[in-house]
Formats: C-alpha cells, structure tokens, sequence
C-alpha cells in the first residue's frame, strides 16, 4: 500500500499519535510507576498534613532494609551520585558519578544536612540568597529514621518490610514541589520519571548485587554508541568545509569532559547535537519530517527503557547492521521475499 506523498503529514500523525499516547497512557504510568493503588492511598513515614496530595513510586529489593540503607544515605554529588543516568546529568556538567561500593565515610545523615544536585558551578544557580538550603541545586534533609526514612535526598524514600525478607522502597514527592502543571506537562515529568526510575534501578541493584544487564550487553550498547559516533563524525568529513561544523556540538562536548570527564556523556551530546546537524547539512528540508520522527522515536526509548544508555545503543548498533544489509543489497535480493 503506497504511504501519503507528503512526508509531513506522516509526521505530523506521528506527533498526533505520540502527544495523545503520553497523555493517556505513559502520564498516569509513570506518576505512579511500581507503585499499587492501595499504596498510593496509604500514608506513609513522613506525610505531613496539608502538604499533599503526593505521588509515589516504588519498587521490590531482594535485600533487607540493611543492605538498602547506605546505599541511600551516601547519596548526592559530593558522595556517591544517584545510581542513576549519569550521561544525562553530566550532559550539563553536573559531575556526577555513580558509587558501585558503600563507603562507611559517608554513613551518617543528620537533620539539616545540605545534599547538592550538582557541581557548585551549576548548584548554586538560582541561589535566593538565604543559604545553601534555598538553592535550586540542593534539597535538605528533613527527616532522617534509620532503615525505615530518609528526606529528602532527593525525595523521600521509605523502606518498609515486604514479608520475604526483602523491600519495599518507596519515593514520595509532594505535588506541591513540583514545578507548575504546564511545565509538567511539557516535560517535567517524563524527564523527572526517566531519572527517579533509573534511580530506584540502581539501588535494587546494588543492594541485591545483581546489575541491570550483563556486562556483554553493556559492552554491545557502548559499540553501538560508538559506532554512532563514528558515522557522525565521518559525515562531517565526507565534503569539503562540513568539518567546521563540528565546532557547533563541540562547544558542549569540550565543557563536559572538562567538567566531569565522563566519556558517555560526551559521546551524547556529539550525537544530539552533531547528529542533526551533518542530517540538515546533507539532506535539507527534505529530511526534517524524519528528523522530528527519529526525534519521537528516542524520546520514546528514553522514557520506556529501564536502562536508556544501554537501549539507545542498541537500538544504534541495530540501526547500523540494518543499514549495512540495505547497503549490500540483502534486502534486494528476491530470495529473500521467497516463501
């Protein structure tokens, strides 16, 4: 069946069909992702009368409350990150780094403890001038109940007893925290859900001593990354003058390694940026409709996977191999549609 001759219309119906998915869909998913109904209607430590309604998400630790404990109390950038996607936070040089081991200097939390979201260049913007705690890259703990409480670091999480000698951990927000609905809407949320998801992934697993995903599958998602970039950076080689443009991606690729030296990071940001930027350059106009669509397409994988870094690599490495057959000709061969 022959597709509409107007690309635009595809990708419009793909925006469409994407904005009407996440409103009734992914939203109330990722709200309350992990978490029953029964216990988003129950109280839990740390409600405050008056401060709701809240939001809570959750998830089931083979450990003890014991071995899910320090790795919640080492939290922060000055300790041991937030087990969480550190290539997006580095993305704007927040200087991050995941800690893979517990580290008994960083085993205590008091009430009034300052715990920054970020490197003090970028935590202390948007500062109002009433100390540490009023920065906009910094949350305060409020409450601090050994194995059982502890806020907010960055949110309230709650350790509760499943009954088969593992976990139940809980992060509770208050709405009232937020930012304003509009800005939810347009990303707030998902972009909040891509980080706490991955968050309360990582502390599952740590404290059960079990990754994600297999070292090969990681190392796999990394070529993929790689390979990527390679393609990118070829295509800014393939015409006289195009390697100019390199200077574009690079201004924020040079930052984040100075920053943080993380590789990942880096790699992301040439993609983002120097991805779309060598498509214009080659195809024009024509290739916007595909842009907006690929664009669709990783927003979605970025918000779904449990682990984005290690899917988007293997969704590039796929991309890849799939080019390659095209190229050879596999897919022209008639054999191949034989039954």
């Amino acid at each position: 069946m022959r597709m509409s001759s107007s690309p635009w219309r595809i990708a419009t119906a793909g925006v469409l069909l994407a904005g009407v998915a996440y409103a009734v869909v992914a939203h109330p998913w990722l709200m309350s992702w992990g978490a029953t109904r029964a216990e988003i209607d129950a109280p839990l430590d740390g409600d405050v009368v008056g401060e709701g309604p809240y939001f809570t998400r959750a998830i089931t630790i083979d450990a003890p409350p014991s071995r899910v404990w320090p790795w919640l109390v080492q939290m922060g950038q000055d300790r041991g990150g937030f087990y969480s996607n550190t290539w997006l936070e580095n993305m704007v040089t927040s200087d991050l780094h995941n800690a893979d081991v517990i580290h008994p200097e960083w085993q205590h939390r008091a009430l009034g403890d300052v715990v920054p979201l970020a490197r003090a260049g970028i935590a202390d913007l948007g500062s109002t001038g009433r100390g540490p705690e009023s920065s906009l890259g910094h949350v305060r703990i409020v409450a601090v109940e050994p194995m059982r409480l502890l806020g907010n670091s960055p949110g309230r999480f709650v350790l509760q007893k499943n009954g088969l000698g593992g976990t139940r951990l809980f992060v509770r927000e208050s709405e009232a925290s937020q930012p304003p609905a509009l800005a939810r809407w347009l990303g707030w949320d998902a972009l909040h859900f891509v980080m706490v998801q991955r968050m309360l992934r990582g502390v599952k697993e740590r404290a059960e001593e079990r990754p994600l995903f297999a070292r090969e599958v990681v190392l796999a998602a990394r070529a993929g990354w790689l390979f990527a970039a390679a393609c990118v950076l070829a295509a800014h080689f393939s015409r006289q003058g195009r390697w100019r443009w390199l200077a574009v991606p690079l201004t924020l690729v040079i930052p984040i390694l100075a920053y943080t030296r993380d590789g990942d990071a880096a790699l992301a940001a040439l993609l983002a940026v120097g991805g779309p930027l060598v498509g214009g350059l080659m195809f024009g106009r024509r290739g916007y409709p595909v842009f907006l669509l690929l664009t669709i397409g990783v927003a979605w994988i970025v918000l779904l996977a449990p682990d984005p870094y290690v899917a988007l690599g293997l969704a590039f490495l796929a991309a890849l191999a799939l080019a390659a057959l095209v190229t050879t000709g596999v897919f022209r061969s008639r054999t191949l549609f034989k039954m």
